[in-house]
């Protein structure tokens, strides 16, 4: 059997503030229904995190040795069906039989809020 090789590509991603932007995932991750990614447009910008903005993101991992599968959800729709504990399978290198790996953390999207001043008049 040839080993899993991850194989990277750029899918749509549905951004909290409305947008879609197209965002780099593997394929192997992109294809599970639960991520809610979708084909990409070349008509969308490219999702670029920051120290201020992170997309929405799911990691999974074998409780028996500790591997982690990590990778962003597309849609506010997907991450809000996902529940800590959910399991999927995943491929893996040098085993015939996909391994069960279970959802063991959610991070929420992080878009940088605007700053808002208030006019204070000048003391005379």
């Amino acid at each position: 059997m040839p080993l899993v090789q991850p194989n990277f590509g750029y899918f749509t991603y549905e951004s909290d503030d409305g947008f879609s932007y197209n965002i780099r995932a593997s394929a192997e991750w992109a294809a599970l229904t639960q991520t809610g990614l979708a084909a990409r447009s070349s008509a969308q910008g490219r999702y670029i995190s920051s120290g201020s903005r992170k997309p929405r993101m799911a990691t999974y991992k074998d409780l028996t040795t500790g591997r982690s599968k990590k990778g962003p959800i597309g849609t506010s729709a997907a991450y809000t069906a996902l529940s800590i504990g959910d399991t999927q399978a995943f491929p893996v290198p040098d085993q015939t039989a996909d391994v069960t790996y279970t959802l063991v953390s959610k991070t929420p999207e992080h878009v940088p809020g605007s700053v808002i001043q208030s006019a204070v008049a000048d003391h005379a």
